[in-house]
């Protein structure tokens, strides 16, 4: 047994080596955000080859520049798969799952892989967001240091670490990383968790601060605290953000699922996409890259209501379409997009009845909010980053109540966020919780078997009860000399009996070795019997009672609780 010394000094070697981690992914968080946000906006608005791919159709200049740079895009991004041997992408979504369960890490090399097919995605023009990927990279980094350190960390806390040091360092706003990281991927606040957590995203946002000029992401005017006249418009605009997070998340849904139906292979869908996804891009240019100006150009009442509808419209197009077919993003910052655009349509309408133009940025700022809270599932999260962002806690109150409302009707017609349809659409209900995940993953050969009695078909009845008798039981297997479970017989029935073969069950209740501890608890629900055999490929090997699956359900639960 350790000394009490030798405990305390364990538990500061812990805490320091946790604090020194956290640091380290704050710096590593800071310098690939911003690496990968200002690199993609550099590759997105050089325009020296401008000239080289441009032309005048019918008194219109066209430029053909969008073919270009997402074809070579798309061939670098099938390159990265070759190379690397990836033939998914990872995303918010792996990460979310990750932290809700412990059998299943983060695969690393997929998670690079998806950072670098991001940012070519981004830096090619693909209508895709930067955020994301971010997310993902932050997650991915922390499972890389787990593997290379040991330290007395809960590693869904560590991975939280990673994720909130990426949101911190991607807009710079670090009380929205912590507030992210435990809203959507904790889903819990946890004292023990606030610490590591605050100091890996107060360390990318000073990081950020000091190797890294920050601006403001939204260039907003100032607006008094007075709400009252933004109510009804906020009320109106709710509804309408989040019919269209609606429908942009089924469009990505439903862009996936013809992906998958169409049968072409990545390098078929990749072409298809750039031809599609540049026409669209020459006659609606501003729906194409990561839309960072034209959000503000529609916060700011820039475009006339038709013009928005419009690229309201392609945009939701284009994004299912690059996300699904050959180029791979995020979908928070199309999300943005979508949701300034409802804005400047409320917004537009706002000013007809009066309303000043400080007071109809605020109605974007806050549909751009609502949609993108929606999309990801973290309505707090969004509101601080309002905040965060626009450098005003006037903003952050307007966006409250479309964001609360909008994410309220999305949650009951859609669900949680985009993210949770994901994992729902591969079978992973979040809503039932940690508990139900760790069940669905431990399988019935996880458990030791229990004492049992087998038996040849041909022995007499007499024998059969001898070896109950001997056993202390009253169920007996019958098998053959292969060990196939041909019925199960029970002391009751053999009294008075001639044979086995007369009063045996030929049909048992049985379990796989593969079955999950849920569905093994569902087919027992209704079980009268002493133990329940388990078979592979139709062998007996292994007989399990109630009380065999009760207490492995009570020691999974054991392990959640010291999580």
């Amino acid at each position: 047994m350790e000394s009490e010394d030798q405990q305390t000094k364990s538990a500061v070697q812990d805490v320091v080596l946790q604090f020194v981690l956290a640091i380290v992914l704050g710096l590593i968080a800071s310098v690939v955000a911003n690496a990968f946000v200002e690199g993609a906006r550099w590759f997105e608005g050089n325009q020296a080859a401008d000239g080289m791919f441009s032309t005048t159709i019918a008194g219109m200049d066209v430029s053909f520049k969008i073919f270009f740079t997402m074809g070579c895009a798309a061939l670098l991004i099938i390159l990265v798969r070759k190379v690397l041997g990836i033939t998914a992408w990872s995303g918010p979504a792996e990460s979310i799952y990750a932290v809700q369960q412990s059998k299943e890490p983060l695969d690393i090399r997929v998670g690079i892989g998806s950072t670098i097919a991001a940012f070519i995605s981004a830096s090619g023009g693909a209508s895709v967001g930067q955020y994301g990927p971010l997310v993902h990279f932050g997650a991915t980094i922390s499972q890389i240091l787990l593997k290379l350190t040991k330290i007395n960390i809960d590693k869904n806390v560590f991975l939280a670490c990673g994720v909130a040091a990426a949101i911190s360092a991607g807009f710079n706003a670090p009380i929205a990383g912590v507030l992210f990281a435990h809203e959507a991927l904790l889903r819990r606040f946890s004292v023990g968790a606030i610490a590591p957590i605050a100091i890996s995203s107060i360390v990318a946002y000073a990081a950020n601060q000091y190797l890294f000029t920050i601006e403001l992401a939204f260039a907003v005017p100032d607006m008094p605290i007075a709400l009252g006249p933004l109510i009804p418009f906020l009320l109106v605009a709710a509804p309408l953000c989040s019919l269209a997070a609606i429908a942009y998340m089924s469009a990505l849904r439903k862009g996936k699922a013809m992906a998958v139906a169409s049968g072409w292979s990545f390098a078929q869908l990749s072409a298809m996409c750039v031809l599609v996804a540049g026409c669209i891009g020459m006659i609606f240019p501003d729906v194409l890259g990561l839309g960072s100006l034209q959000i503000n150009q529609m916060i700011n009442n820039e475009f006339t209501p038709m013009y928005l509808l419009a690229l309201l419209i392609a945009k939701i197009i284009i994004t299912a379409l690059c996300v699904n077919a050959g180029f791979f993003g995020g979908i928070f910052g199309p999300a943005l997009f979508v949701g300034a655009a409802i804005g400047g349509i409320v917004a537009f309408s706002a000013s007809l009845f009066g309303l000043t133009p400080e007071m109809t940025t605020a109605i974007g700022v806050a549909s751009m909010a609502a949609v993108s809270a929606a999309v990801i599932g973290a309505p707090l999260t969004v509101i601080m980053i309002v905040i965060e962002l626009t450098g005003s806690y006037s903003y952050g109150l307007a966006s409250m109540l479309c964001v609360i409302v909008c994410s309220f009707i999305t949650y009951r017609a859609f669900g949680l966020s985009f993210f949770d349809r994901q994992l729902l659409d591969r079978g992973i209900d979040l809503k039932l919780g940690r508990e139900h995940i760790a069940l669905n993953q431990s399988t019935i050969d996880e458990i030791p078997s229990s004492d049992y009695v087998k038996v040849d078909l041909n022995i007499s009845v007499q024998a059969t009860l001898d070896k109950l008798k001997a056993a202390q039981t009253t169920e007996a297997y019958v098998c053959d000399n292969e060990d196939i479970l041909l019925g199960k017989v029970n002391v009751l029935d053999l009294h008075g009996a001639g044979t086995l073969g007369e009063v045996m069950d030929t049909e048992p209740l049985t379990f796989q070795g593969a079955d999950s501890l849920t569905h093994a608890m569902e087919k027992a629900s209704e079980f009268v019997g002493e133990s329940i055999p388990v078979i592979e490929d139709g062998r007996l090997v292994a007989a399990l009672t109630e009380g065999d699956l009760f207490n492995k359900v009570l020691f999974v639960q054991e392990a959640l609780r010291k999580q």
